[in-house]
């Protein structure tokens, strides 16, 4: 047995039993729709073929944004629609990265700390581009995705912003920033320091933090990356489909008792493209799993200034300016068309024909599977222990 899915689908209701008390409402609510997508538990999907008359029935998805096994065709309507409102200027890829120490801060009060991570970033972006030793713009424009995971599913909390090379100075016009950097990392570490304490004060949170954290370093790198779809395309996946891939899952013991089940967790070595075998306890993994269940409601991607749906200047008025700016007016003249993916269509496994959706039918039972207990204890900050 090997994926996230059935990992969950097989010790979900073992994992809930022994440690439901621990777990807030919502990660007990993503995990039960986890277990139950694909389930005839949720309906299931009805189909025919046109050709020879062949009805199939399909179990309905979940639709939950950390599933592993949902939502590819959102993905891909996402990486459309970024593609599509790529200006035509060099990018950056710039992540601000939360210190250890406020770790534990976060999973305690994960709403509280991952809005003042994404606005203290944003708002440093915006202070260090109104230098004029830097860029010199009055509006910018970028977008920010939330991750709250490492390589090995640890919690490892940061935010990455795709950042245009450039923005909108007093004058109106254009001003682009250097190629290699966009605003220089000790600048934006003060800054996003400053603006971190600031946010934490606002939410009544900073008399929780010690007082060494603000003497240590805060970690943010910035990389120019060219165009920017190459970003695009690392952010995607990450986006609708939560924390890890199914295939990253091998060689989980098909055994009855979560206690004695491991697997084998496929994990990239730093700086290459090659991947080892970690091996966790499937208690272990659902715990780490849980830790990446953002709030309920909880936006993890954000557009900020020129990208903004209510900025007021549109996508084409601002590539109009860089255009003149760089002298490259004839980019005008080609028209970009913006083609969303189409769900791939159901074949018929008998002659191979198309088939039609007949419609939705829903579970026999009344019991609801998605819903949440109404009491939230503590977050999983720690490995749960294990019964007496």
């Amino acid at each position: 047995m090997q994926g996230v899915s059935n990992v969950l689908k097989r010790y979900g209701e073992q994992f809930l039993r022994r440690f439901g008390k621990r777990m807030t409402a919502q990660q007990k609510k993503v995990l039960r729709a986890v277990m139950a997508c694909r389930e005839e538990r949720l309906g299931t999907i009805r189909y025919r073929c046109v050709c020879c008359g062949h009805d199939e029935t399909v179990p309905r998805s979940c639709c939950n944004r950390h599933c592993p096994a949902c939502q590819w065709q959102k993905q891909q309507a996402w990486l459309a629609r970024q593609r599509d409102r790529l200006l035509p200027c060099h990018y950056f890829l710039i992540t601000f990265t939360l210190p250890d120490k406020l770790r534990e801060l976060a999973l305690r009060h994960p709403r509280e700390v991952y809005s003042a991570l994404m606005t203290a970033a944003a708002e440093s972006l915006k202070i260090g581009a109104r230098n004029e030793r830097f860029v010199g713009a009055r509006e910018t424009g970028f977008c920010g995705v939330l991750h709250t995971w490492g390589r090995d599913l640890s919690f490892h909390p940061h935010a990455h912003f795709l950042v245009a090379g450039g923005g909108i100075g007093r004058d109106g016009a254009w001003h682009s920033s250097r190629v290699s950097v966009f605003v220089p990392e000790q600048v934006l570490e003060s800054l996003f320091k400053k603006r971190l304490q600031a946010k934490l004060r606002e939410a009544d949170l900073l008399k929780h933090v010690p007082g060494e954290v603000w003497r240590g370093r805060f970690v943010v790198d910035s990389q120019a990356i060219g165009s920017g779809e190459h970003a695009l395309k690392y952010l995607a996946p990450y986006v609708t489909r939560g924390c890890v891939a199914d295939w990253r899952v091998t060689a989980c013991d098909e055994v009855d008792s979560i206690d004695d089940a491991r697997l084998t967790l496929q994990v990239k070595r730093s700086g290459t493209r090659q991947y080892r075998g970690l091996p966790l306890s499937v208690i272990e993994f659902i715990r780490r799993w849980l830790q990446h269940v953002c709030p309920s409601g909880f936006h993890r991607v954000r557009h900020y200034g020129l990208l903004n749906s209510r900025s007021g200047r549109s996508i084409e008025e601002v590539r109009l300016l860089i255009a003149v700016k760089q002298g490259t007016l004839h980019y005008l003249a080609c028209t970009e068309q913006l083609v969303m993916p189409s769900s791939p269509p159901m074949i018929c496994r008998k002659c191979g024909g198309p088939m039609i959706c007949l419609g939705y039918t829903p579970p026999a039972t009344a019991r609801p599977i998605l819903s949440a207990a109404p009491r939230a204890p503590p977050s999983l900050a720690s490995p749960p222990a294990r019964d007496p």
